[in-house]
Order: structure tokens, then C-alpha cells, then sequence
């Protein structure tokens, strides 16, 4: 099985061991049974958890070049591939950032079926990093729910992609098997008929009908949004929700959040629930204008970004994180990293770091500043963005990108100069229009404007 915990896992072999230190990390926990899978604490405080998969594969020279292909991608719902190193004869290992989290088997099995609108929040960005990855010609080859990691903020992220550096998988099997994945998580046909609610299962009728056909990620990702509109998964607060490296590490340390176990829920963190939220102040609602996640809703396109060149059959590849704002061919991935960015600076009450937001003279920077002065230099402890989805819908006549975020901000605190601390609560998710012109210094926001509906 591939989630699941386990009482005393076996350290890792020697080679990975050895692997693991030269990069600076040591074994914290094994990932399912097979033996070949391994999240890996940092040893520096400021050191990156990482997990590293093993995979049985000649090393030859089309290794060679899917490993550059794979440590070349950059997608904000695929798991980042640092490096790809060869272990022994038909030992090759994959080096990946750790994605903390439950995956969505695990939140599934402690809870009821996923609404329709949580269903749009899982398919698009997945669909959207198949798409990425199917460009560079390769497929993912295991796609499941046990493959989907519900990251930080309920991003989800597609992981282990052993299968793709195999050269396995095809592109249609990839799309067949999200979408039955999708329907796997989703309440069962008689169930809606059962409670006498036959509108209720358009979405998954239209999956059905999708399962059925050749269809490719771009055509999941219309479909979905056709029939619901997106909404946060709800993670369960209580009892365990475990998934990929549940396991604390051998010495009852814990993982990347600071004493939880890794890809274990956060005891204590902030609830994801469907109820509606109580407005807050106009002031707290313009800051969320304009808060986004990263989920694109187009079929993302661009080549993968070079990576370093692999000597000889020695295969070695690795990679370093891109800044999103600057890949021109991502504007919904830029719409994320700016909404995210924004939030952290008008937390901060920093009218000076507004330019790395909004365009010079646009619109959008004349709000924020107006924004902040209203805050009169209050700052705001503890605001995170709880990103949903973005979508990239086009272009306006002046050429600049267009994307329809949908977002949220979580409770946070609000501290006067003087002082004072009043206690804000979160939003409900709301959807805007960015309108994002690309500048030397890479995607800024031009203006913030209400999305135009969908035809129904």
C-alpha cells in the first residue's frame, strides 16, 4: 500500500542513507511498505525536508534525459524534483521537496464524500500539472488518491513520479485514472437518488461520460468548471488523518510545521469547514480582493526550464525552485505567487513593497496604497491567504493576462501602532478578476475587477 503507517520502519539501506547526508538531510520516516520510499529531515534548521523514492531502472541515455526533463519541471501542483541520482546497476533515485500533508485517500477514508465543488478544487490543478508534465512528453503513470497530497492551504499536489522517470504510463491512462479517482471520492449515484436529489449528479454524470472517451486534462478541467464552481476541501480536525510519511520520525521528533508528524493533519491548526463565515470589516474585505491560488484553468504550455547537463550515463540532474512571476507562459501561476506575495506585504503595512505586487502607475498599486493608508499602519499577525483556485481566462485588448481567482483569508490578529489587537475572523471564499501585464521585472497586477459570469 502506499499510505498507511508503520509501528518501526526499517532504516533506509545503506546507498540512500548516504544520499540522504550528502543532502544534509537524515531518514525521518518510511512512506508505505515497499521499502523504497522516504521522507527525510533536514540536519540545519534552515535545511529543506525532502522525500526520496527509489526506482528500479536502467540508467542509459533516455534516463538520462527524462531525469533533465523531470528535474526541469516546474508546476505548482507536481512535486518539485530536486535531483535524480543513480544509486548501484538499475538503482536510480529521486530526489523530491517534501509536501506536507494528508493525502486525499487518507482524508477521504475519515470523512463523507467530496461535495461537487471540492471535487473542482482537487480535478483542476491536477488536470492542470498532468497537462504540464504530458507536455514534455511523459506520463504520470500512477495517478490515484493516495497520489494526491492535500499540501498547505488544501493545495493539492500531485506526487511520486517514479513511474515518469521509468519512461511508464500514457497520457490517456493518466486522464482515465483521475477522473476515476475523482468518482471515487465523490457520493455514489444511488446515494443523490436515494435523498431525492437527481440535480446533484450532473458533475458526476459528466465524468462518467468523460471516463468513456479520450479525453485529455484541458477537457477535465472545462468540465468541472462547467458543472460546479470551486470550493475548500474540508480537511477533518479530529482523529488521525494519515497519509504518505504519517510516521514520526525514530526519535518522536515531528515534521516541517514544528512537532506535527509529517503528512499528519496539524493537531491544533486552523479548521477547513463549508459553513459560512461571518462578514468582517470592509477594511479586511479589500484586503482579500485579489487573493488567489494556483491552480490554472487552461492547459499550461511552455518547455521545461533546462537543467543542469548529466554526465555521461552517470545520470545526475537537479534543480532550483523558479520565481513563478517571472515564467511569461504562466500567468495563472504568477496570479498565486503575486496574491500570496500581496497579502504578506499588506500584512506587513510596507507601502515600499507594493511595487513588487502592482505595475508602476496601474491601477491596482493606486488601491493597495489607498488600502494602506486606511489601515493607518496597522499591521496583520498570523493572515494567511486560503488559496482555491485561479483560473486563466484570456487576454484584454491591450494584451495583458486576465485570471479569475477565487480565494480566501484566514483568521489572523490586527495590531494598531499603538498597541491594540482585535482579533479578525476569516472570509468566505470570494472570486475576482486580475488583470496581470508583464513587465521587466516578470508578471505584475495591473487591475482587480470583477470577473464576468459564466454562461450558464
Amino acid at each position: 500500500m502506499f499510505h498507511g503507517s508503520v509501528d518501526t520502519p526499517a532504516p533506509p539501506p545503506d546507498d540512500v542513507t548516504r544520499l540522504l547526508q550528502a543532502h544534509g538531510t537524515r531518514a525521518a520516516g518510511a512512506v508505505g511498505t515497499d521499502g523504497a520510499w522516504w521522507v527525510a529531515r533536514p540536519v540545519a534548521d534552515d535545511g529543506a525536508w525532502l522525500e526520496v523514492m527509489v526506482a528500479d531502472v536502467p540508467v542509459d541515455a533516455t534516463l538520462a534525459e527524462r531525469a533533465r526533463a523531470l528535474t526541469g519541471l516546474h508546476h505548482p501542483h507536481l512535486a518539485r524534483v530536486v535531483a535524480v541520482e543513480p544509486l548501484g546497476p538499475g538503482r536510480v533515485a529521486l530526489v523530491c521537496a517534501h509536501v506536507p500533508g494528508p493525502t486525499l485517500a487518507a482524508v477521504r477514508a475519515a470523512r463523507h464524500p467530496l461535495s461537487d465543488g471540492e471535487v473542482v478544487t482537487v480535478a483542476v490543478p491536477v488536470a492542470q500539472a498532468l497537462a504540464h508534465l504530458h507536455s514534455t512528453g511523459m506520463a504520470h503513470g500512477a495517478v490515484g488518491a493516495d497520489r494526491i497530497v492535500l499540501g498547505p492551504g488544501g493545495m493539492p499536489v500531485l506526487v511520486d513520479l517514479r513511474a515518469a522517470l521509468r519512461g511508464g504510463g500514457t497520457t490517456t491512462g493518466d486522464v482515465h485514472r483521475l477522473l476515476a479517482t475523482l468518482l471515487g471520492v465523490m457520493p455514489p449515484l444511488d446515494a443523490h437518488l436515494a435523498a431525492g436529489l437527481p440535480d446533484e449528479v450532473r458533475l458526476r454524470d459528466a465524468l462518467e461520460a468523460l471516463l468513456r472517451t479520450g479525453a485529455g486534462p484541458d477537457e477535465v478541467v472545462d468540465t468541472v468548471f462547467a458543472h460546479a464552481a470551486p470550493e475548500p476541501v474540508h480537511v477533518p480536525d479530529d482523529g488521525p488523518v494519515a497519509g504518505p510519511g504519517a510516521e514520526r520520525a525514530a526519535d518522536g521528533s515531528g515534521g516541517p510545521s514544528g512537532g506535527a508528524p509529517v503528512r499528519r493533519l496539524r493537531r491544533g491548526g486552523r479548521p477547513r469547514r463549508r459553513r459560512p463565515v461571518a462578514a468582517v470589516a470592509t477594511v479586511v474585505a479589500l484586503v482579500v480582493l485579489g487573493a488567489a491560488a494556483v491552480l490554472g484553468r487552461g492547459v499550461l504550455s511552455g518547455a521545461a526550464a533546462p537543467a543542469a547537463e548529466a554526465p555521461g550515463p552517470q545520470v545526475r540532474a537537479t534543480s532550483t525552485p523558479p520565481d513563478p512571476a517571472t515564467d511569461r507562459e504562466d500567468p495563472a501561476g504568477a496570479a498565486g505567487a503575486l496574491t500570496r506575495l500581496r497579502g504578506a506585504v499588506l500584512a506587513a503595512a510596507d507601502p515600499q513593497a507594493l511595487t513588487t505586487v502592482a505595475a508602476d502607475g496601474s491601477p491596482a498599486l493606486a488601491a493597495d496604497r489607498d488600502l494602506l493608508g486606511r489601515l493607518a499602519g496597522a499591521r496583520s499577525d498570523g493572515l494567511v491567504v486560503d488559496v482555491v483556485a485561479t483560473a486563466a481566462t484570456g487576454a484584454t485588448p491591450d494584451g495583458d493576462a486576465t485570471v479569475v481567482v477565487t480565494s480566501a483569508v484566514g483568521a489572523h490578529t490586527r495590531v494598531a501602532p499603538d498597541g491594540q489587537r482585535a482579533e479578525v475572523a476569516a472570509t468566505a471564499p470570494r472570486t475576482v478578476e486580475l488583470v496581470l501585464r508583464w513587465t521587466a521585472q516578470g508578471w505584475r497586477v495591473w487591475d482587480v475587477r470583477e470577473p464576468v459570469a459564466a454562461s450558464p
